[in-house]
Order: C-alpha cells, then sequence, then structure tokens
C-alpha cells in the first residue's frame, strides 16, 4: 500500500497519526511536485516499477490525478490486463448542477472515466448517474467501523467530562460543527440559524480554524446566543467533542462528502446536513435532517427539531451508535463487487 503524498496539504492532517492507524506499513510514492493553478500535483517517478514487481490484479488509484493516467498509460503501453479502479469523492450536487471545484476536474471526469474499469463512489446518489452515463460506479461510503469507534468513544468519557466542565456545558445543549472555517462551509448562515432556534440553554461550539474565523468570531460576539470556538483540533481532542454535541450541522453549500456527519453519527450524536454534502446520503429519519443550505429559517428549524429530541444532560455517558448501515456489510458488498 502507497501512500500518495506523506503530507497532506489541502488540510492540517498529523500523517503519523494517520500511519499509525494503518494494518499494514505505508509506504510513500517517490516523485516531484508541479503546481496546476492553485494545485498541488504530482508526477511519481517509479509507479511503473512498482507495476512490474508487484503483477496486481487491480489497483485502486485517486480521482484523475496524473497517477492515474501513469497508470493508464503502462496497462495499454504493456498490454496488461489488471484492472483500474478510482476512488471518486464526487457529491450529487457535483455532477448534477456542474458544481466541481474546479474546471480540470470536470474535464478529467469526462475524459478518464472511459477508461477505467470501475470507480469508488462515495454517494449513493452520484453511483445513479454514473451508471447512466458510464455504466459503471460502486458505493462506498467513507464511513468508520462501528465497534472499533464504540471503544474510541469509550475511553475518551473522562476527557468529555473534562472539556464539558471546562466550557461550563452542564445542562446544555450543544450544537456542533467540526471542519475548516472557509466560506464554502457557510459558517455565517449557520450562525445566523443558530441565533433564531427556540430551544434555550444551548450552546454552539465550533471546532476548526481557517481564514474566514475572525469574520465569524466577530458575528458570534453580537449575537445572542453562547458560541465557542476552540481552534484546530485533532485526535482524542477532537473526537471527545462528539461524545458531547447533540447535533453535528454541516452547512456547506459545496462539500464533495463530510466525513465528519459519520463521526458524529457513531458517537450517537444527531445530524443536520447539507444537500449539497456526499454524507446527506447517510442521514436517515431516525438520525437526522437534511436541509437546503441556502435557507436559514430551514436550518434553524431542523435544529429546533432535532434538539428536541435530545435531553440536557449533566454528565457525558456514552451513547449508542445512530448509523443506518453497518461497515462490514459495505466492504463485503464492495469485495464480492469488485471480484466479481
Amino acid at each position: 500500500m502507497f501512500f500518495y503524498w506523506n503530507v497532506e496539504h489541502s488540510q492540517k492532517m498529523n500523517m503519523r497519526a494517520l500511519e499509525r492507524l494503518c494494518h499494514f506499513y505505508p509506504q510513500i510514492l517517490n516523485g516531484f511536485e508541479i503546481k496546476i493553478g492553485k494545485k498541488r500535483r504530482k508526477i511519481c517517478t517509479e509507479v511503473w516499477k512498482i507495476i512490474k514487481a508487484n503483477d496486481p490484479s487491480f489497483i485502486i488509484v485517486p480521482e484523475f490525478q496524473i497517477l492515474t493516467l501513469q497508470v493508464l498509460l503502462y496497462r495499454f503501453l504493456h498490454r496488461s490486463n489488471f484492472m483500474i479502479v478510482s476512488m471518486c469523492d464526487d457529491s450529487y450536487d457535483m455532477v448534477v448542477n456542474n458544481n466541481d471545484f474546479s474546471i480540470i476536474h470536470k474535464i478529467a471526469r469526462k475524459i478518464v472515466t472511459p477508461l477505467l474499469d470501475d470507480l469508488l463512489l462515495v454517494d449513493s446518489r452520484v453511483v445513479g448517474w454514473y451508471q447512466k452515463h458510464y455504466h459503471k460506479g460502486i458505493w462506498l461510503p467513507i464511513i468508520r467501523d462501528e465497534k472499533s469507534e464504540e471503544k474510541k468513544y469509550k475511553r475518551l468519557l473522562p476527557l468529555s467530562n473534562r472539556l464539558y466542565n471546562q466550557y461550563g456545558l452542564k445542562g446544555r445543549k450543544v450544537v456542533l460543527f467540526v471542519g475548516r472555517l472557509v466560506a464554502l462551509k457557510n459558517l455565517e448562515v449557520l450562525i445566523h440559524a443558530f441565533e433564531r432556534i427556540k430551544e434555550d440553554n444551548t450552546t454552539l461550539v465550533v471546532v476548526g480554524d481557517g481564514t474566514e474565523g475572525n469574520k465569524l468570531k466577530k458575528l458570534s460576539s453580537i449575537i445572542h446566543k453562547d458560541v465557542i470556538f476552540t481552534g484546530h483540533l485533532e485526535g482524542d481532542n477532537l473526537y471527545a467533542w462528539y461524545n458531547i454535541g447533540d447535533v453535528l450541522c454541516l452547512p456547506s453549500y459545496q462539500e464533495a462528502y463530510g466525513a465528519v456527519v459519520n463521526e458524529a453519527l457513531l458517537a450517537g450524536c444527531r445530524v443536520v446536513v447539507s444537500e449539497k454534502a456526499g454524507s446527506a446520503c447517510i442521514v436517515e429519519e431516525q438520525n437526522g435532517e437534511i436541509v437546503n443550505p441556502f435557507k436559514m429559517d430551514e436550518i434553524a428549524s431542523a435544529l429546533d427539531r432535532q434538539l428536541q429530541k435530545c435531553l440536557a444532560r449533566q454528565e457525558i455517558t456514552f451513547r449508542p451508535h445512530l448509523m443506518g448501515m453497518e461497515f462490514d456489510k459495505i466492504m463485503e458488498h464492495v469485495r464480492k463487487t469488485l471480484m466479481a
């Protein structure tokens, strides 16, 4: 197994911590970086050598990257018969409403997809679109194993309670946001929607940092509701907040997936999720609601309804997960489909 990057440039992420979670020894693909527009791209220099040495049955590649083209070129020139399967985190909004992150991505989709054997798609709604247009696509949502996550959230209960007391949240209901503080996350609308909710004794906790941070803190200071900014958090310090949150809100107006939704549901936290997010596909009636991110009153009403289903707590205790699907069953379906 090879990692594409040894440092994740797009987000603050502890790569060493990720490596420790792997059940294998990850290697880094050697190569050199180039810049196309504002994006960093990588040309890997040993791809063909690795393919020749391992003689794979299939190769899983990142979506529409230069690496994908290198693997496709090898297969063509060497008349190899291994399958090439691409990961792809297109959301339904991106493919149906032409709301791509870049024109390059849109063009690459049209050129590269016909050359692939299949794609692993994170949004179930997108599978239908790809099947219609390209006759390929397997649903693989970005979710974690609920059994191992349950152990983690139980282990973090003492830390969750310390934070709960430290921030004076006892007896209050908590609306949680986790992510980058950037425009497309739509936090300005979330703060105004939070101001309008009818539930008393509520606090909005914003976990993350970014270019919009100062503006959002200024806005929060003038509304008549309690808002806490924790700054950027990782690992246990982040996951402890999912035990505390009563309702996670992801109001993005552009969001490929949004793995925080699964993380929150695994901690028993209810969710209010933008219809633009790929992770809306794991939201069901029993665990949350899907909303239009441009309608402030709709977000406020959804938050109210979900908060009413939560009891004010004096102590953070373990909650069963709210995921409507099982990790093992999803993975078994993907394995059988790929091997068919």
